[in-house]
């Protein structure tokens, strides 16, 4: 038994002698017998009961030991007989033994024979060798095989297994011949190991017998180890493999009888005829290419006596025969297995030669010829690429190369290998393909060039087979996809190349390369393809399509970016070629394409554009900067879905491959965003993308066709549809313009700044035009998430989408914001408005941006309030800064909140300081009144709701109820107790405002700024400090807040919340038949309009309800016109807040200048009739399709009325919001106005002392009256209201004028900063003072606006006219005005620019190129149907294709012209508007006067404007609510001048009336302090007679004459009997009656008056009375009769020649002859209705100059009111009072009138004291007519002569006044009846009739 310890002495032994061998001698005993004891005690198997010594079953002891042991062979003795016993044992059986038993044989001569020498060995192994054949012999005969039983495998069954193996595997014993005999009978070798064959097999595969071959082969091909490893190639492979060598040099001589011999490793040699070998070279060849296979690398390249495997295969190749083949597949396994190897030891030009061999044997040839069609990939045409990879280090490999494809594509070509030429260029092509893909690798790239140089050698073959007719057979399928793959591969790699260059030249200019290698392409190439595509070739378009979209956001570099580095060596070349081989690529695509889609159908298209590949790479061309690109797309995808144009090629796109489509728009976002920041410009690819993603937004998102509002496009139910890639698009396209921003500052350089600036505004418009959409966007994104719903609900919370779209424009804001430091005035503009937008969607979604955003935005903020050389630091006007500081409020930490609390001490009550702008201090008043019981006023939103209820600043406590007083203009807060969060340091770079300041302009100054530094905000506690007060303006804490809270109230003020008014007027039932609106008893208690108001609150409880009343008055008043109805059809709903939002259709005709208004309300009624809902429009579009719009709608409680999609209502207007909405946004804002506390609680300044000299001085200055002249300077000198009262005729227009002159005149001139370096800019300069100039009707403000505009300054025409601007609606100007209308001097400003709007040519020629191109297509389309009908006539086959090009290339250039027109008519129009914003801009700074109606005052073209002074004319005709609109600015007066015994406010909601709602704010502001009204007293119209009875009835006797008012108003006909200057002609037969409409009229009054007209022509007939006569009654019934009764008796032009109106509608007019109609008459009458309106007797009293014709029935009058009474009485009482008929007017004219009494003459009226006036004093009238030009005549009266006032008055000056009641100047105006007394005075309402309220003059004699 063996002991561990003895294996490990053995093992050691070993060790040592197998690292020193040792021979005989050395070899002792005391070597010897251990490790033969050793080995003598190795058991036996347990399984085979046999010894195993060199297998794996044994130790690598045991073998170690049995290995050294094999000496003993040399010895003698009883142990080694003991030995060999067990070495025949082991040896006969284990076959595995056996095998290694060889191996140990070859290793141990270098291990443990070492000692010995190789002649010893030789000799040693030799006897060995006769041994082991002598004991397999005796095997054999132990087996009972003798000699004559060797013949047959039957009998081997019974021999030990390692018998037979010993025999193949020592060829010494092979070589008997009974044992070699013995083998070839095939025994079973299932016992045999298969890793390694055994040597004798390798003999045997050339045995000459077939079977024992295939037996041979068949083992030695299941052997696994291929090749076998060295050291188990032992010595018999070797001496088997020289077998082999003698046996194939034989086979080569076999004309020679030589007799080869093999020499054995133990220096013997024996015949080859030794073994029974084979003599066929087939079979020899054969199984030396099984033998090849086995044999390892080291051998194949060892030599044998200067034989070795390669040179015995190279010097066979040029043998003939089937044995060719063989020899090919044996160097075919050289090329494999040595690679480079294979020509180690020969000359440079041996593979030529070798390759010479092969072609130019006919063998090789006959290969080629007989390959089979089928057969695409024949082995011998493989070979070529291992052949030239072995030679990828040789100089010759070019050479060679060269050869190969000469013979595949030019030799073997030959038109004699006819069905093989498929084949070969098949192998040709993927030879070349193959090493042109790694010669773009270190593998081959030494030999780039020569492979480039074969390509380009044979291009014109490759590519005719790639694209050529010829070569469209199915045999040439293989290699003609192959072929286009290697030309598209060779293609792709010069895009590869040509966009490489172009990052290495960025980088070199960078300067962080010294290398810009020059690229080149295969121009000829590219040109072939081109040329060479056939029309039917789709996979050839495919391919080019795929290749040109890989490059298809590249343009040419731009020469100023690279132009620094032009000077550096061949940095001007390599720019050259860059743009050379962009040119060449992509030259002929556009008409290879356009070649290819006009030459096949639709449907052969459609087919093609389906595949996902195609669509995409379509789209990317689409995308494309490149025109001709562009074109190539348009032109395939309008050929493919019959459209034109870029917009419907993209939508025709994405409705019919929506996911290929979208998914090229997302890669080619990503592909931008990844280049453009690289590259050193992107401009022109920025510029196409966003018109582009412009046309993309449209075709997704438009109203109604925009494919995302169909579910169809959608595909909500697909995870992979379109719906679930918007976010991403949203995603990308925000990271684009987040890029756009970022660089275009530096790319701004390289261009011409006109250029620059026109993209950049598109890029901003495309922005905006972005951001309205991201609501669609989201709304189509949910529906493929869980939050995706259909029902009418509205949603609670804002989508996870949709917060993932809103954090995805985060980075947008800080690189937005950079750009609010343009100079370029239109720049800033569209930037403002998209920051403005970009925040909107931030506060409207309740996601706060960034807080990079957020500081940079701030910062401009805050250099608004620095200053620098007096200039602010920033670009932004105040206007803007407000409206950003109010925007970034929204998002500011509650942390930052201050409370103020007053504290009184005595420091408080001392003056404040003097303010910098020289006004004065406004003292503030609070007001702490009792509050109302809460009442629910309106809805708001959040933010504003909260806004509205804030109390205004600075006395406010967010804990306490709502009290508002005091100025928004903030004084200095002293000694408050202020709530102030610890201080932030905001250490934010200045370095964007210094660099503003700088030399550097526009956008390169932009390049400069750097970002701005996070604001870090530490989170302390809050805490309680006390500010000291002389520290107030430094605290940056305060000044935050102030200028957060004035940020606020702007808002505020001019963008009020009115979502209140919408939201009640869209809940009403319009069908709801009753006065009050629907749900009346649901809206709070009316309430009278008091004097004065506790707050806001009641304010608005008070206002709101009645404001509504009126609304719905309107509502019903506009049932009663007629509107034309249109069917709309509903395409989409969303929600927006509580509102929804419904996209809407008309698809029929409109009528001409039918559209909406976003004020407009519209009624949408159901089919059925059973529902309809009221509907605001928010926007409209008309389109040449019909119109699109979208309406909002209210729908409480969720109640869906049936707005279902693609359902059909009926629509039409309802009335307009225009002036209800300022209206109601100034009853919301009016908390935020300066003059809050004044309306709430009126107050009137004293009137203030004047200066008798500053009153003479006015008076000779504007030429104005004492009365006048006070009003003038105690206006300049009131604070806050002031209130002038102007009675019919004093003057009121010219006291506007005077006091607009006098505010000029003493305003101080505006500043402008100046900067060295750069010119003034706007913001630079100071603005000027202005005016506000309204009224409550166009009428009233044009006539103003008239006067001042000719440069009256009081009652004359003096000096340079002052710049008057007239803000409105041109058709509601007047065109005396028009002149001065802000769009006119827009327009002629536009002009003197010399820039033509020439949209409307553009859209001329848009439509003559439609016309053309449906023109083409038709023409086409013929030609198409001709084509098909012809048969055998190749002539006009070509005739046609040649008319169908020529069509093609027309329809193309059609197309391009157009696309190029509509982005040139849009780029145009938007730079239209820019001038024209820039204009208007310009206009409005400039001017002096803004003049506008009251409700104009609100709009948003003037929001930006300041005003020092508001003037209201006619105020008295202005509901309260009205006046406020102009109140919204910040101006530290409102003069308000109007009469309030005049016409009272048009108000329809008698209702409304009730509860004083036509009370105007000047009416209520006099009733407070009546003796601080300003009484214009002096009137210049009446003739006395005329004027006494107002003046005591309406005026208490104040109302005085102008001087010689008798003269001035004298006519001829006063002196005429019958008429006088005054009359009241009694019509004592006269009856009213009852009209349609619910008027009345009197058919005998209008008799008389037609009779009285008629008397009064005759009379005078040298007089023309046209255009000075009115015609007045109080009812429209009346009118309309007086009218026909005159047209009847004079013809119907006698309506323009005489003016016939209400007496509401003659307000502010006057003529020379007034006939008022009374019309109220009758027994039983006992109430006049309107005739007992006090207001409307003075209007109707004070209309003429000359002569006044009452008719009326004098008892009925003097019945029913105590007014007319008095009027009847004074009539009487002055013998003024003529009972008449109508023969009164007919009879003729006595001598001397018995009847009426002459009245006594009228003295003078009492005299006037004042100073003495000037000389040149005329009236208001005469001033109008010397403005206006006059009709003229040749009977024209005398004109009016200026005189002075008389200063003394007649004898008798009052002698003919009678008493008559006194009647207060302030009542409580109301417009509903009261028969029992006379009603208050009414307000004034104006409506001129501007055409006749000039009366012409005769010239003086």
């Amino acid at each position: 038994m063996t002991t561990t310890s003895d294996v490990d002495n053995v093992n050691a032994l070993l060790v040592k002698l197998r690292d020193t061998p040792v021979n005989s001698e050395d070899g002792s005993d005391d070597v010897l017998a251990p490790l033969f004891s050793y080995l003598m005690k190795v058991p036996s198997n347990s399984s085979d009961k046999c010894s195993h010594w060199f297998c794996s079953r044994a130790d690598q002891v045991t073998v170690g030991a049995a290995t050294f042991l094999l000496r003993l062979f040399a010895y003698s003795g009883p142990k080694v007989v003991e030995w060999k016993a067990r070495l025949i044992g082991c040896l006969a059986g284990c076959c595995a033994c056996v095998k290694a038993f060889g191996e140990v044989k070859l290793s141990s001569r270098s291990t443990y024979f070492g000692a010995f020498s190789g002649d010893i060995l030789q000799t040693f192994y030799k006897n060995f060798d006769d041994w082991e054949l002598e004991f397999v012999k005796d095997g054999l005969a132990s087996a009972g095989i003798n000699g004559a039983s060797r013949n047959g495998s039957s009998t081997l069954r019974g021999v030990p297994p390692g018998i037979i193996y010993h025999t193949v595997s020592n060829l010494r014993i092979l070589r008997d011949p009974d044992l070699l005999g013995l083998v070839r009978s095939r025994p079973s070798v299932s016992s045999w190991p298969t890793d390694v064959p055994p040597p004798g097999l390798f003999i045997l595969i050339f045995d000459d017998s077939q079977a024992v071959r295939q037996w041979a082969k068949s083992f030695v091909t299941a052997c696994s180890e291929i090749p076998i490893a060295v050291d188990h190639f032992v010595t018999g492979h070797e001496v088997a493999l020289r077998t082999i060598f003698s046996l194939i040099a034989k086979t080569a001589n076999q004309h020679n009888s030589v007799i080869l011999h093999i020499p054995s490793m133990d220096g013997e040699t024996f015949p080859v005829d030794s073994f029974s070998l084979t003599s066929d070279p087939n079979e020899i060849w054969v199984g030396f290419c099984q033998v090849l296979r086995q044999i390892p690398c080291e051998i194949i390249l060892r030599s044998y006596e200067g034989a070795d495997c390669r040179r015995v295969v190279t010097g066979h190749l040029h043998d003939t025969g089937p044995q060719f083949a063989h020899i090919l597949k044996c160097l075919l396994f050289l090329l494999k297995r040595l690679n480079s190897g294979l020509w180690n030891g020969e000359a440079p030009e041996f593979p030529q030669v070798v390759f010479d061999a092969i072609k130019d044997n006919p063998s090789y040839i006959k290969l080629i010829e007989e390959v089979a069609p089928l057969d695409e990939k024949p082995w011998f045409l493989s070979w070529f690429g291992e052949y030239l990879l072995s030679l990828k280090d040789s100089a010759v490999f070019g050479d060679v190369l060269a050869k190969i494809v000469d013979l595949l594509c030019e030799e073997l070509q030959h038109e004699r290998f006819k069905e093989v030429r498929p084949v070969v260029m098949f192998a040709a092509i993927r030879l070349l393909s193959s090493l042109v893909r790694k010669s773009q690798t270190e593998e081959l790239a030494r030999h780039r060039q020569a492979i480039s140089s074969v390509l380009d050698i044979h291009v014109d073959v490759f590519i005719s087979v790639a694209f050529g007719r010829h070569y469209a057979d199915e045999k040439w399928k293989s290699a003609r996809s192959a072929a286009r793959d290697l030309v598209t591969a060779s293609l792709a790699r010069d895009v590869r190349e040509i966009t490489s260059a172009i990052s290495q030249s960025c980088v070199f200019l960078a300067g962080q390369t010294d290398t810009f290698s020059v690229c080149s392409v295969r121009e000829h190439m590219w040109t072939k393809t081109y040329e060479s595509l056939q029309t039917n070739d789709a996979d050839g378009a495919t391919s080019l399509l795929d290749l040109v979209a890989q490059y298809a956001h590249l343009d040419t570099l731009n020469s100023r970016a690279y132009k620094p580095i032009f000077s550096k060596p061949n940095a001007q070349l390599a720019f050259d070629a860059i743009n050379r081989s962009l040119q060449v690529t992509r030259q002929g695509f556009v008409e290879t394409i356009s070649k290819f889609a006009n030459y096949n159908q639709p449907s052969f298209l459609r087919n093609i554009l389906r595949r996902p590949e195609v669509a995409r790479n379509v789209m990317i061309l689409m995308l494309s900067p490149i025109d001709d690109i562009q074109t190539a797309a348009k032109t395939l995808v309008g050929q493919t879905f019959d459209v034109d144009v870029r917009l419907d090629c993209f939508r025709a796109l994405l409705s019919n491959l929506p996911n290929p489509s979208l998914s090229a728009i997302l890669g080619f976002l990503e592909k931008f965003v990844r280049h453009a920041p690289q590259v050193t410009e992107a401009c022109s690819l920025s510029k196409s993308l966003v018109q582009c993603l412009t046309d993309i937004i449209e075709v997704l998102c438009s109203n109604p066709d925009g494919l995302l509002h169909s579910k169809g496009f959608l595909r909500s139910e697909d995870p992979q549809g379109p719906a679930s890639q918007l976010p991403q698009l949203w995603s990308l396209m925000t990271q684009s313009i987040t890029v756009i921003f970022k660089r275009t500052p530096l790319w701004a350089d390289f261009f011409e700044i006109p250029d620059m600036t026109v993209w950049m505004r598109d890029a901003l418009i495309f922005g905006r035009d972005m951001l309205a959409q991201w609501r669609v966007m989201e709304s189509a994104a949910v529906t493929v998430t869980e939050e995706g719903s259909t029902s009418l609900k509205k949603p609670s919370k804002l989508s996870r989408v949709g917060k993932r779209m809103m954090n995805d424009l985060q980075p947008v804001l800080p690189e937005l914001a950079r750009w609010l430091r343009l100079s370029d005035e239109e720049l800033l503009h569209q930037s403002f408005a998209l920051v403005q937008t970009v925040l909107d969607c931030f506060r409207t979604t309740g996601i706060p941006p960034s807080e990079a955003g957020l500081a940079k935005l701030n910062k401009h903020v805050d250099d608004a309030r620095k200053t620098t050389h007096g200039s602010p630091r920033t670009r932004l006007d105040s206007t803007r800064i407000a409206k950003l500081e109010d925007a970034l409020a929204v998002f500011e930490s509650d942390d930052d909140d201050v409370e103020v609390i007053s504290v009184t001490t005595a420091s408080s009550r001392t003056s404040a300081p003097a303010r910098k702008d020289n006004k004065p201090v406004r003292k503030e008043v609070q007001t702490t009144l009792k509050p109302l019981p809460p009442q629910k006023p309106a809805k708001a939103s959040l933010v504003d709701q909260s806004k509205l209820e804030s109390p205004a600043f600075p006395t406010f406590q967010r804990a306490q109820a709502t009290v508002i007083s005091g100025p928004s203009r903030p004084l200095p807060v002293r000694n408050e107790v202020l709530k102030v969060p610890q201080a932030v340091d905001s250490s934010s770079s200045e370095s964007e405002s210094d660099a503003d300041a700088g030399g550097a302009k526009g956008l390169a100054a932009l390049a400069k700024f750097q970002k701005s530094p996070k604001v870090q905000k530490p989170a302390e506690r809050r805490r309680i400090r006390v500010l000291d007060v002389t520290n107030y303006a430094k605290n940056a804490t305060m000044e935050r807040l102030h200028r957060r809270d004035d940020a606020r109230r702007r808002a505020m003020r001019l963008k009020p919340n009115i979502s209140g008014l919408h939201r009640a007027l869209l809940s009403w039932n319009y069908d709801h038949d009753s006065p009050d609106p629907p749900a009346q008893e649901a809206q709070s208690k009316l309430l009278h309009v008091p004097d004065k108001f506790a707050d806001h609150r009641q304010y608005l409880s008070v206002f709101e309800p009645l404001l509504l009343l009126e609304c719905w008055a309107q509502i019903v008043q506009s049932k009663e016109e007629t509107q034309p109805l249109y069917d709309c059809k509903i395409c989409s709903k969303q929600f927006t807040d509580d509102f929804v939002d419904l996209e809407a259709t008309i698809a029929e005709a409109l009528q001409k200048d039918w559209r909406l208004l976003e004020t407009d309300v519209v009624l949408l009624r159901h089919p059925s009739g059973k529902a309809s809902l009221l509907a605001k429009t928010q926007s409209y579009r008309a389109t040449p399709a019909g119109a699109q719009m979208t309406l909002r709608c209210f729908i409480p409680n969720g109640a869906d009325p049936g707005l279902q999609i693609n359902s059909v209502w009926s629509l039409k207007k309802v009335f307009s919001l225009a002036t209800l909405h300022r209206e109601y946004g100034a009853l919301v804002a009016l908390p935020f106005y300066d003059a809050f506390q004044s309306i709430m609680q009126p107050r009137l300044s004293a009137m203030p002392h004047l200066d008798s000299r500053d009153i003479d001085q006015a008076m000779s200055v504007y030429r104005v009256n004492e009365p006048q002249a006070r009003a003038i300077l105690g206006s300049l000198r009131v604070e806050g209201f002031g209130l002038i009262q102007g009675p019919p005729g004093t003057g009121k227009t010219s006291t506007i004028c005077g006091l607009v002159e006098a505010f000029l005149s003493r305003r101080p001139r505006p500043t402008t900063s100046i900067h060295a370096g750069r010119n003034s800019t706007q913001v630079d300069k100071g603005p000027a003072q202005k005016v506000l100039l309204c009224a409550p009707s166009n009428a009233a403000i044009d006539e103003v606006a008239s006067r001042l505009k000719e440069g009256y300054r009081g009652t004359q025409k003096r000096g340079e006219p002052i710049k008057v601007v007239r803000i409105g609606s041109d058709k509601g100007i007047d065109i005396s005005v028009r002149d001065v209308a802000l769009d006119y001097l827009v327009e002629q400003k536009m002009n003197g620019e010399k820039m033509p709007d020439s949209s409307t040519d553009a859209g001329k020629q848009i439509a003559l190129l439609r016309q053309d191109i449906e023109s083409v297509k038709r023409a086409k389309q013929q030609k198409f149907e001709e084509l098909a009908t012809v048969q055998n006539n190749t002539a006009r086959t070509f005739a046609i294709e040649e008319e169908i090009k020529k069509l093609n290339s027309r329809r193309m250039a059609l197309t391009q012209q157009f696309d190029r027109l509509k982005d040139k008519q849009k780029s145009d129009n938007r730079t239209l508007d820019a001038v024209r914003r820039r204009f208007r801009m310009e206009v409005l700074q400039e001017a002096d006067v803004i003049c506008a109606t009251l409700a104009g005052s609100g709009h948003d073209s003037i929001e930006q404007l300041e005003f020092e002074m508001v003037i209201i004319d006619e105020a008295a005709q202005a509901v309260e609510l009205t006046s406020l609109i102009p109140l919204k600015f910040r101006t530290p007066k409102c003069i308000m001048v109007g009469d309030p015994q005049q016409l009272p406010p048009t108000v329809l909601s008698q209702e409304a009336c009730r509860f004083n709602y036509n009370q105007s704010l000047f009416v209520r502001l006099q009733k407070h302090c009546p003796q601080a009204v300003h009484l214009l007293s002096i009137q210049y119209r009446m003739h006395p007679e005329i004027s006494q009875l107002p003046s005591r009835l309406f005026y208490q006797g104040r109302l005085l004459d102008g001087p010689e008012m008798d003269v001035k108003t004298k006519q001829p006909w006063q002196s005429h009997p019958k008429f006088g200057c005054y009359r009241f002609f009694n019509i004592s037969r006269g009856r009213e009656e009852g009209t349609i409409g619910h008027s009345m009229k009197n058919v005998l009054e209008a008799q008389a008056a037609v009779a009285l007209y008629a008397r009064l022509r005759k009379e005078f007939s040298s007089i023309n009375f046209d255009f000075r006569v009115g015609i007045v009654s109080m009812y429209r019934g009346q009118v309309l009769e007086l009218q026909r009764a005159f047209e009847r008796r004079f013809g119907e032009d006698m309506r323009g020649k005489i003016h016939f109106h209400t007496v509401d509608g003659f307000q502010g007019q006057e003529k020379d002859i007034i006939i008022l109609s009374c019309v109220r008459a009758g027994p039983g009458v006992q109430s006049v209705g309107f005739l007992a309106d006090v207001r409307r007797m003075n209007v109707a009293l004070t209309r003429a100059k000359s002569s006044l014709f009452i008719l009326g029935n004098a008892p009925t009058l003097e019945r029913s009111n105590a007014d007319w009474k008095e009027i009847v009485n004074n009539a009487r009482t002055r013998s003024l009072l003529t009972d008449v008929d109508v023969a009164y007017f007919t009879e003729p004219t006595p001598v001397q009138s018995a009847r009426p009494v002459s009245p006594t003459k009228a003295n003078k009226q009492r005299p006037v004291p004042k100073p003495p006036q000037p000389a040149d004093l005329v009236t208001p009238q005469n001033l109008v007519e010397s403005v206006r030009a006059k009709p003229q005549s040749q009977n024209t009266s005398t004109p009016i002569v200026p005189t002075s006032v008389q200063t003394a008055a007649g004898p008798s000056g009052n002698s003919i006044r009678h008493p008559l009641p006194k009647r207060p100047l302030v009542e409580e105006a109301s417009s509903s009846i009261k028969e029992h007394k006379p009603n208050p005075p009414p307000h004034k309402r104006s409506r001129k009739d501007k055409g006749n309220i000039f009366i012409p003059k005769k010239p003086k004699p």
